[in-house]
């Protein structure tokens, strides 16, 4: 058994290893918001794609109050994010045609106030290793 359990280990750890960097688009500010977007998979691809719009208030604390929506530049479909948990993170999958090219336009609300920012799919690059 307690070799099952090595083995188990160690093959979860060479797959882990195996796995793709997460990529980022650089952070925006939208008042006291720093919103940062991931891609699932790491690199955008044409078709669905997952995205990860991260928002935190003053780079600390997680912003669980928002309401955001995501659009392609261009396009009139209009996808609001999924919350996920109260950790500052918003999830949607959405399709893109060109993954080089495209601009994701999020649309966040906080109470009465709204605000825009454009992820340009272009500057995705690897995410910091901790």
């Amino acid at each position: 058994m307690k070799y099952v359990v090595t083995l188990a280990l160690c093959c979860f750890l060479m797959l882990t290893g195996c796995a793709e960097d997460s990529q980022r688009l650089p952070t925006q500010t939208w008042e006291n918001l720093f919103v940062t977007m991931e891609t699932r998979p790491p690199t955008a691809q044409r078709g669905m794609n997952e995205f990860l719009v991260i928002a935190n208030e003053e780079q600390v604390r997680a912003a669980s109050d928002l309401i955001v929506t995501l659009v392609v530049k261009g396009k009139e479909k209009r996808y609001q994010a999924i919350q996920d948990g109260h950790v500052g993170v918003y999830r949607r999958a959405i399709p893109l045609e060109d993954p080089a090219n495209d601009v994701i336009i999020v649309e966040i609300q906080r109470g009465e106030e709204t605000g825009y920012l454009e992820f340009h799919m272009s500057e995705q690059r690897p995410a910091k290793k901790n």
